[in-house]
């Protein structure tokens, strides 16, 4: 039985909204708790909401308190490296669409040169100036890779990089 797709807006029913904020709440617990578990780190939260008094601790509020420590205690640029507001979040998606879209047309310009190079369409009255500058320009920076590494092997780096 599949799910109905959700969308994301302001329930107006006070009580359904009450019951989904129940079973959401819960389930974001649980994730919590089963992150913590599987991979053995430190995790808390804090919930406020208007159907309770005062924020809503898991796991207990001596160990929020804990963490709450010992994240002020790091130095402010590791406090927020991976905060994200709203604008960041859509700047971080740009930016990465747009590397997403620049390696596409990088290989949508080499499979038609390919498609060129392999129909003789490069004698042809075509201007292909500009596919044909990419390629050459993409060929340069490989083999400019080619040759830093083979100068990196011959001074005695291991041939076989490990990231």
């Amino acid at each position: 039985m599949g799910r109905r797709k959700v969308t994301h807006q302001l329930i107006a029913d006070n009580s359904t909204r009450r019951v989904t904020f129940r079973k959401r709440k819960d389930g974001l617990l649980k994730k919590i708790n089963e992150l913590t578990i599987l991979c053995g780190i430190p995790a808390c939260a804090i919930i406020y909401s208007e159907y309770k008094d005062g924020p809503e601790v898991w796991p207990n509020v001596s160990e929020v308190r804990s963490l709450l420590d010992r994240l002020s205690e790091l130095p402010v640029e590791k406090q927020t490296k991976y905060m994200m507001d709203q604008k960041d979040l859509m700047n971080k998606m740009i930016h990465d669409a747009e590397k997403k879209l620049e390696k596409e047309k990088a290989y949508t310009r080499a499979m038609k040169l390919g498609i060129m190079a392999s129909t003789s369409d490069l004698t042809t009255d075509t201007d292909c100036s500009e596919e044909l500058a990419k390629a050459a320009e993409v060929i340069d920076k490989k083999l400019k890779v080619i040759q830093e590494r083979i100068k990196a092997v011959e001074a005695g780096a291991p041939i076989i990089k490990r990231d």
